[in-house]
């Protein structure tokens, strides 16, 4: 994670240890920084009550206290953002609410790696924090409005249509923040599958010249052929699928593109079966994309022949 040094010691982990710690945040509507803050600190404690709440004296006698109180202290586990001497900002600009405070101290512990909690701090932490604290991440404005995961939490809220009271919106509080632990669950296993993905890459075989890279297992791999001058010629990739199948992958032509490097021959696009098989004249094809991105085989053999065939060809005019 890319976060700037601080003066104090957080006390926050040792803090959850204790089977008596309580934790307090606002009560009243809630947002996606203090439900998934929320659902932080659950992961780490999953016993560990939060009371909602803006009785100073019980957010004085809370062991943490978060987006609430106007107090940023690591050491004493306060942390608020909404105080004007508050400075916390990330090296891109982005300033840390109360979910990358909390996501700041407990990240690398929950993921039991520090990059793959820098990487969901990317993915999910900045957008989150970001909306939080007013900050635009795009210049350019959607002629619609996007559901974002600050949406989705914040639809817990009961409607103003609706009837409550502070136990009715304390449980909503808590079904948002059931929500939020299953989405960090995911999160948190993804990103340490991006990480391990490297090394799986890594015992991959390259062929044909390096333009063919062959792996033995479905792996997130686009990362880590793309960050590397070693793969900087292949053309496809050759994975398994979970039915057993076997798929030959263009490489896209940069991180997040829709184009490739070299695409899959175009007469074999958009068939699949016994039409493919007559088209390439071989047996056991399964389909190819009408986007020319991917094709599939009954067998490794055959997915490899399929990536020869389509390095053979010359290059589309």
């Amino acid at each position: 994670m890319t976060n700037k040094p601080r003066d104090n010691v957080s006390n926050l982990s040792s803090v959850l240890q204790r089977s008596d710690a309580v934790a307090a945040t606002h009560s009243g509507s809630f947002h996606a920084d203090d439900v998934l803050a929320a659902a932080t600190l659950r992961l780490a404690n999953p016993s560990l009550p939060i009371l909602r709440t803006r009785d100073q004296e019980q957010l004085n006698a809370a062991d943490i206290v978060f987006d609430v109180g106007r107090v940023f202290d690591p050491a004493t586990c306060r942390f608020d953002h909404h105080q004007l001497e508050y400075k916390e900002v990330r090296d891109n600009g982005i300033p840390y609410s109360s979910f990358g405070l909390i996501w700041r101290e407990l990240g690398a512990q929950l993921c039991e790696s520090a990059a793959a909690a820098a990487r969901i701090d990317r993915w999910l932490v900045q957008g989150v924090d970001a909306m939080d604290c007013g900050i635009t991440l795009s210049r350019e404005t959607l002629p619609v409005t996007l559901m974002s995961i600050s949406t989705v939490i914040g639809g817990f809220n009961p409607g103003w249509q609706d009837v409550t009271s502070a136990e009715t919106r304390n449980e909503a509080f808590e079904r948002a923040v059931s929500l939020a632990i299953a989405v960090l669950q995911n999160t948190i296993r993804d990103a340490n599958g991006f990480e391990k993905a490297r090394a799986a890459v890594a015992q991959g075989v390259l062929l044909e010249a390096g333009r063919l890279l062959v792996l033995e297992h479905d792996v997130p791999w686009k990362e880590a052929v793309l960050g590397s001058p070693e793969y900087e010629r292949v053309l496809y990739v050759i994975s398994p699928d979970a039915q057993g199948r076997w798929h030959v992958s263009t490489v896209p032509d940069h991180a997040g593109s829709f184009g490739n490097r070299k695409p899959l021959p175009s007469a074999w696009a958009g068939l699949d079966g016994e039409e493919l098989d007559a088209v390439i004249g071989m047996k056991g094809c399964v389909f190819c994309h009408r986007g020319r991105f991917v094709a599939g085989h009954k067998t490794k053999d055959g997915a490899m022949e399929m990536a020869r065939l389509a390095i053979a060809q010359p290059p589309a005019i």
